[in-house]
């Protein structure tokens, strides 16, 4: 099952490691790669905006790794790390669109065409290397 648009706004945490998901857009087919790369390009957007575009926060970062490390863990579904690269481009030119974040600096904004397109060369998704794509 996916969700479709699984960042942290749609998920609402409760007591202990009880959480609700909200707004589940697509049904329950498609691609968990698509929400994947839908919650951890958060960590990595929010982490560059945290420093200005010199690098991803630490704190977001260990969070990122987090949850890429439990997610193939539980689900061993290291697939996806070779077709996550289409999600990752998609969701980055929403993220880098003016509509939605008007304020980015320019440096910022080169740093997310870099990774479109570096992760677009990827065969392979190395996540534990993400700064790479910045580049």
């Amino acid at each position: 099952m996916v969700h479709g648009d699984f960042h942290p706004w749609n998920v609402m945490f409760h007591k202990g490691t009880d959480f609700t998901v909200l707004d589940r857009s697509r049904g329950e087919y498609g691609e968990a790669a698509d929400d994947v790369s839908a919650m951890t390009i958060n960590y990595l957007f929010f982490g560059l905006l945290k420093t200005e575009g010199n690098a991803i926060d630490r704190g977001l970062k260990k969070l990122y790794n987090l949850f890429f490390d439990t997610y193939l863990e539980k689900t061993c579904n290291y697939e996806l790390l070779e077709i996550i690269q289409q999600f990752y481009a998609f969701r980055w030119l929403v993220v880098a669109s003016p509509v939605w974040y008007p304020n980015i600096s320019l440096d910022t904004h080169r740093k997310l065409f870099n990774f479109i397109k570096n992760v677009l060369e990827a065969k392979t998704f190395e996540y534990k290397e993400v700064d790479g794509y910045f580049e």
